[in-house]
């Protein structure tokens, strides 16, 4: 009976030793588990905050642009505002011309259209009263037959001139306009540059 006594202990003891080791090996499995899942964590926090940084990052730079790109339009319509009051304020000041001005401005267009013998003028209401048919007689002399008409163009300034039923207009608003992109790159490079 020691024999089976001592057999039994012995078993036990295996047994002991056995449940021990797969004990032990299952913690250290578990600690190795636990280690796994907080190196994994700490990565993903890494990856969480570069991604937060990124993002950031790219909301900075598509914030910047747009002031950028607002700073920009806000320049560019100040620009426009001072370009057209300046267009504007020279359309008013040749609403304003006074007679020797326009009598020089009308008889540099006389000059163009001396060899085609008579036309017709047509004056802006608003520079009407500027010359008069015998000035324009004296100037033109016998080169140009140029005949006044008793009609205006009203609220305007300048000059119509009608040949064979074609027109050419004089008038300082249309003059401003069609020299307008010029007059722009001019201005603007007197004024910004």
């Amino acid at each position: 009976m020691a024999d089976l006594k001592l057999l039994t202990e012995r078993v036990v003891e295996k047994e002991k030793t056995a449940i021990r080791q797969r004990v032990e090996e299952a913690r250290e499995n578990a600690e190795d588990e636990i280690q796994a899942a907080r190196a994994k964590e700490e990565q993903d926090k890494i990856v969480r905050k570069q991604t937060i940084d990124e993002q950031t990052q790219q909301k900075y730079k598509i914030r910047l642009n747009t002031l950028e790109v607002q700073k920009r339009n806000n320049i560019l319509a100040a620009k426009q505002r001072v370009l057209s009051k300046v267009l504007e304020d020279a359309n008013q000041e040749l609403n304003q011309i006074q007679a020797p001005a326009f009598k020089k401005f009308l008889a540099d267009i006389l000059t163009q259209f001396k060899a085609e013998g008579s036309v017709e003028l047509l004056l802006g209401e608003k520079t009407s009263g500027l010359v008069s048919q015998e000035w324009i007689d004296e100037t033109t002399g016998t080169q140009l037959q140029a005949t006044l008409s008793n009609e205006t163009v009203d609220d305007k300034a300048g000059v119509l001139v009608q040949k064979e039923g074609v027109e050419y207009n004089f008038m300082f608003d249309a003059l401003i306009e069609d020299s307008r992109s010029e007059l722009i790159r001019i201005i603007a490079k007197e004024l910004f540059n």
